[in-house]
């Protein structure tokens, strides 16, 4: 089994600039904890997938989902669910104008 949620964790560490210890501080999480999870060495529960979400300004469902909580999306590939995780962070009127443009784009395939 692969160590999805600690593979994007450390990703998202390097891309920020944060040690495990920032991470842990702005979610309010032990320490020991995260390099416990990043490492594949301690399953993540709920409470510190949300956090840790939280933390990161993501979808609790994304990390719920590379923690392997809850199932992926029926019928989304890895970009349909990062496409949607992100839009869910817009405000209304700014995804209403995503969804224009990628129907735009449709129209212009057929």
């Amino acid at each position: 089994m692969t160590n999805k949620i600690g593979s994007y964790l450390t990703d998202e560490l390097e891309q920020r600039g944060w040690s495990h210890s920032e991470l842990a501080r702005r979610a309010g999480v032990a320490q020991v904890t995260v390099s416990l999870v990043i490492a594949g060495k301690r399953n993540p529960g709920c409470d510190f997938c949300i956090k840790i979400a939280q933390a990161l300004g993501e979808s609790p469902e994304k990390l719920l989902r590379l923690a392997d909580i809850l199932p992926p999306a029926l019928g989304d590939n890895a970009t349909v669910q990062e496409i949607m995780d992100t839009l869910k962070q817009l405000p209304e009127q700014e995804q209403e104008e995503v969804l224009k443009y990628a129907k735009f784009r449709l129209q212009q395939q057929k």
